[in-house]
């Protein structure tokens, strides 16, 4: 099981996450979205259960943050890994120098109470996540929403959010 906040292994499954052919293209067509949107934000990840795509979305975020971990950053681990694909290290590469924060939970099991007819619910989702938040969290969200929204009170210049 791979869970969204556990840092103890990070660099391990940073290290071991092996880009298949398929999740090669799959990044490929993402990162062109990412490093060339014009309007429209969100990315759709659907698959089969077991299928990965949690751990995907964990790797997608722990690399668009860049953060380091261990001493490293990711997009240096992911880089070894594609030696063989220098269009794709480059389309990373920009990727990463946009700045990103991500916020991770599961939609579906956070939409129970909303109706997915209704034409506001994934803004109700998201709404209901923040109002659910421990302090800490519902800080770390307040920023992401300014961030979103193209405000800044930390000093830090607002880069568009890429979608």
């Amino acid at each position: 099981m791979i869970k969204a906040d556990d840092k103890a292994s990070l660099l391990t499954e940073l290290d071991e996450y092996v880009i298949t052919n398929e999740i090669g293209a799959r990044l490929e067509q993402f990162l062109d979205a990412y490093n060339n949107y014009d309007t429209a934000n969100g990315v759709w990840i659907s698959g089969f259960f077991g299928s990965g795509k949690s751990h995907l979305l964990k790797m997608l975020a722990l690399l668009l943050e860049n953060d380091e971990v261990e001493g490293q950053r990711p997009v240096e681990i992911f880089e070894r890994k594609l030696e063989g694909n220098p269009m794709l290290a480059g389309a990373l590469r920009k990727a990463v120098s946009i700045p990103s924060r991500s916020v991770l939970f599961n939609i579906d099991q956070k939409a129970d109470v909303i109706s997915k007819t209704d034409v506001d619910a994934l803004l109700a989702v998201f709404q209901k996540v923040f109002d659910e938040g421990s302090v800490a969290k519902i800080v770390k969200l307040e920023h992401a929403w300014r961030r979103l929204d193209g405000r800044n009170d930390d000093g830090f210049q607002v880069a568009p959010f890429p979608g």
